[in-house]
């Protein structure tokens, strides 16, 4: 079994793969500007091995990265945020215009 990582870039977004064996087993999103982890996924059958901290730490050794605000995490982000450690983005450089909690315009 061969593990290997890739790293593409499109646009505004850095993508780390874990492949195994040339499959796709996982893989991690962050922003290029402010490194800041915009989604993390891992396929059935893949959970729990490991795959996800390796992009988490292939992504933060060429950079610091960043856990997105609390209100902006699923319960599983926010479960890899507790377990990869590191700091939260900055609350102004987390801001996303779209996010009614940020916004303070919440919907009733």
């Amino acid at each position: 079994m061969t593990t290997t990582i890739t790293r593409t870039e499109q646009a505004d977004i850095i993508t780390y793969a874990a492949l195994v064996d040339g499959e796709q087993v996982s893989h991690l999103d962050i922003d290029a500007q402010t490194r800041m982890v915009w989604n993390i996924e891992t396929a059935a059958g893949h959970e729990r091995q490991g795959y996800a901290r390796m992009l988490w730490e292939a992504a933060s050794d060429e950079a610091e990265c960043y856990h997105a605000l609390d209100h902006h995490r699923t319960a599983e982000g926010d479960a890899f945020a507790h377990a990869m450690g590191g700091e939260t983005i900055d609350e102004q450089a987390g801001y996303v215009s779209e996010c009614c909690i940020c916004t303070g315009e919440m919907e009733d």
